[in-house]
Protein backbone atom coordinates (compact mmCIF):
# COMPACT_ATOMS: atom_id res chain seq x y z
CA UNK A 1 0.00 0.00 0.00
CA UNK A 2 0.97 3.02 -0.77
CA UNK A 3 -0.11 6.85 0.16
CA UNK A 4 0.44 9.79 -1.82
CA UNK A 5 0.78 13.36 -0.71
CA UNK A 6 0.09 16.53 -3.10
CA UNK A 7 3.37 18.16 -3.59
CA UNK A 8 3.31 21.98 -2.96
CA UNK A 9 5.43 24.51 -4.55
CA UNK A 10 7.81 26.42 -2.42
CA UNK A 11 7.18 29.02 -0.95
CA UNK A 12 2.99 28.32 -1.36
CA UNK A 13 2.30 27.07 1.98
CA UNK A 14 0.85 29.56 4.19
CA UNK A 15 -0.41 29.53 7.73
CA UNK A 16 -2.07 32.71 8.81
CA UNK A 17 -3.30 32.93 12.92
CA UNK A 18 -5.18 35.99 14.42
CA UNK A 19 -5.09 37.38 17.72
CA UNK A 20 -6.35 40.38 19.73
CA UNK A 21 -3.50 42.09 22.27
CA UNK A 22 -3.92 44.61 24.45
CA UNK A 23 -2.95 47.85 23.95
CA UNK A 24 -3.15 50.90 25.77
CA UNK A 25 -5.73 52.93 24.26
CA UNK A 26 -8.09 55.82 25.19
CA UNK A 27 -11.35 53.61 25.35
CA UNK A 28 -9.46 51.65 27.90
CA UNK A 29 -7.93 54.24 29.99
CA UNK A 30 -11.46 55.95 30.41
CA UNK A 31 -13.38 53.06 30.51
CA UNK A 32 -11.15 51.92 33.57
CA UNK A 33 -11.72 55.49 35.19
CA UNK A 34 -15.23 55.24 34.85
CA UNK A 35 -15.50 51.94 36.57
CA UNK A 36 -13.25 53.43 39.63
CA UNK A 37 -15.03 56.48 39.49
CA UNK A 38 -18.67 54.60 40.07
CA UNK A 39 -16.95 51.86 42.67
CA UNK A 40 -15.89 55.02 44.61
CA UNK A 41 -19.32 56.61 44.76
CA UNK A 42 -21.17 53.58 46.00
CA UNK A 43 -19.08 54.32 49.24
CA UNK A 44 -19.35 58.30 49.37
CA UNK A 45 -22.61 59.93 50.00
CA UNK A 46 -25.30 61.31 47.63
CA UNK A 47 -26.92 63.07 49.71
CA UNK A 48 -26.55 65.39 53.21
CA UNK A 49 -26.67 64.50 55.62
CA UNK A 50 -24.69 61.02 55.03
CA UNK A 51 -26.87 59.25 53.18
CA UNK A 52 -25.35 56.16 51.05
CA UNK A 53 -26.26 54.71 48.25
CA UNK A 54 -27.23 51.79 50.50
CA UNK A 55 -29.34 53.95 52.41
CA UNK A 56 -31.33 55.45 49.01
CA UNK A 57 -34.30 52.72 48.53
CA UNK A 58 -34.96 51.82 44.44
CA UNK A 59 -38.28 52.59 44.82
CA UNK A 60 -37.23 56.37 45.54
CA UNK A 61 -35.97 56.75 41.70
CA UNK A 62 -39.51 56.47 40.82
CA UNK A 63 -41.67 58.06 43.66
CA UNK A 64 -40.00 60.76 45.76
CA UNK A 65 -42.85 59.84 48.76
CA UNK A 66 -42.15 56.40 49.30
CA UNK A 67 -41.69 54.92 52.52
CA UNK A 68 -39.73 51.50 51.20
CA UNK A 69 -36.25 51.09 52.32
CA UNK A 70 -35.35 48.07 50.53
CA UNK A 71 -33.68 46.83 48.02
CA UNK A 72 -31.35 50.11 47.65
CA UNK A 73 -30.24 51.70 44.61
CA UNK A 74 -27.13 49.57 44.70
CA UNK A 75 -29.23 46.80 43.13
CA UNK A 76 -29.05 48.93 39.63
CA UNK A 77 -25.40 50.66 40.99
CA UNK A 78 -23.41 47.02 40.72
CA UNK A 79 -24.48 45.69 37.81
CA UNK A 80 -23.60 48.83 35.74
CA UNK A 81 -20.06 48.81 37.28
CA UNK A 82 -19.89 45.11 35.94
CA UNK A 83 -20.63 46.42 32.54
CA UNK A 84 -18.17 48.96 32.64
CA UNK A 85 -15.51 46.47 33.67
CA UNK A 86 -16.82 44.04 31.29
CA UNK A 87 -16.26 46.37 28.85
CA UNK A 88 -12.75 47.82 29.31
CA UNK A 89 -11.25 44.81 29.82
CA UNK A 90 -12.47 42.60 27.22
CA UNK A 91 -12.23 43.44 23.11
CA UNK A 92 -14.66 44.69 21.14
CA UNK A 93 -17.46 45.15 23.60
CA UNK A 94 -17.19 49.20 24.12
CA UNK A 95 -21.44 49.23 23.62
CA UNK A 96 -20.97 47.41 27.12
CA UNK A 97 -19.18 50.49 28.29
CA UNK A 98 -21.83 52.21 26.50
CA UNK A 99 -25.21 50.40 28.27
CA UNK A 100 -23.36 50.84 31.39
CA UNK A 101 -22.64 54.02 31.76
CA UNK A 102 -26.17 55.20 30.02
CA UNK A 103 -27.76 52.97 33.16
CA UNK A 104 -24.92 54.98 35.47
CA UNK A 105 -26.25 58.30 34.33
CA UNK A 106 -30.66 57.33 34.13
CA UNK A 107 -29.96 56.22 37.84
CA UNK A 108 -28.07 59.80 38.46
CA UNK A 109 -30.30 61.69 36.80
CA UNK A 110 -33.79 59.95 38.43
CA UNK A 111 -32.18 60.28 41.40
CA UNK A 112 -31.67 64.05 41.12
CA UNK A 113 -35.15 64.60 39.43
CA UNK A 114 -36.83 62.91 42.67
CA UNK A 115 -35.15 64.51 45.06
CA UNK A 116 -35.62 68.05 43.39
CA UNK A 117 -39.45 67.00 43.31
CA UNK A 118 -38.97 65.80 47.23
CA UNK A 119 -37.56 69.29 48.38
CA UNK A 120 -40.32 70.99 46.42
CA UNK A 121 -42.07 71.27 49.75
CA UNK A 122 -39.42 72.66 51.78
CA UNK A 123 -38.99 76.72 51.33
CA UNK A 124 -35.87 77.92 50.74
CA UNK A 125 -34.34 74.40 49.92
CA UNK A 126 -32.25 74.13 46.88
CA UNK A 127 -31.24 70.52 45.53
CA UNK A 128 -27.28 71.56 44.87
CA UNK A 129 -27.52 72.17 48.73
CA UNK A 130 -28.62 68.33 49.32
CA UNK A 131 -26.53 66.80 46.64
CA UNK A 132 -22.84 65.40 48.23
CA UNK A 133 -19.55 63.61 46.45
CA UNK A 134 -20.71 60.28 45.84
CA UNK A 135 -23.90 61.95 43.52
CA UNK A 136 -21.52 64.13 41.92
CA UNK A 137 -18.39 61.34 41.37
CA UNK A 138 -20.97 58.59 40.23
CA UNK A 139 -22.39 61.24 37.38
CA UNK A 140 -19.03 62.19 35.93
CA UNK A 141 -17.94 58.36 36.00
CA UNK A 142 -20.89 57.79 34.32
CA UNK A 143 -19.66 60.40 31.35
CA UNK A 144 -16.18 59.31 31.05
CA UNK A 145 -17.60 55.95 30.90
CA UNK A 146 -20.00 57.06 27.93
CA UNK A 147 -17.29 58.58 26.56
CA UNK A 148 -14.58 56.01 26.47
CA UNK A 149 -17.38 54.04 24.63
CA UNK A 150 -17.49 56.07 21.62
CA UNK A 151 -13.51 55.49 21.74
CA UNK A 152 -11.39 53.21 20.43
CA UNK A 153 -10.55 50.67 23.16
CA UNK A 154 -7.02 49.81 22.44
CA UNK A 155 -7.05 46.04 21.80
CA UNK A 156 -5.81 45.18 18.58
CA UNK A 157 -5.59 42.39 15.86
CA UNK A 158 -2.44 41.02 15.20
CA UNK A 159 -2.07 39.17 11.84
CA UNK A 160 0.95 36.60 11.40
CA UNK A 161 2.06 34.85 8.61
CA UNK A 162 3.98 32.08 8.38
CA UNK A 163 5.23 30.52 4.70
CA UNK A 164 6.48 26.81 5.24
CA UNK A 165 8.99 25.36 2.04
CA UNK A 166 11.98 22.90 2.56
CA UNK A 167 13.30 25.25 -0.95
CA UNK A 168 12.85 21.96 -3.20
CA UNK A 169 9.23 22.28 -3.47
CA UNK A 170 8.68 19.10 -1.22
CA UNK A 171 5.24 18.69 1.54
CA UNK A 172 6.47 19.34 4.99
CA UNK A 173 2.92 18.10 5.83
CA UNK A 174 1.51 19.27 8.67
CA UNK A 175 4.60 21.34 11.32
CA UNK A 176 3.61 22.28 14.40
CA UNK A 177 4.22 26.08 15.01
Amino acid sequence: MTSTRPVVPAGDRRIERDSWVPTLGPGMVLGALGTIGLVVSMFMTWRSPDVHPSGIPLAFLFDSGTHASDPSILLLLIPMAILLAVGTLLPRASAARVVGSLGTLVVVVLFAVQLNDAIDALPGAHLGDLLDTGFYVAAIAGVVGLVSGLMPSGWTRRWSRTEISDGRGVDLGNPRI
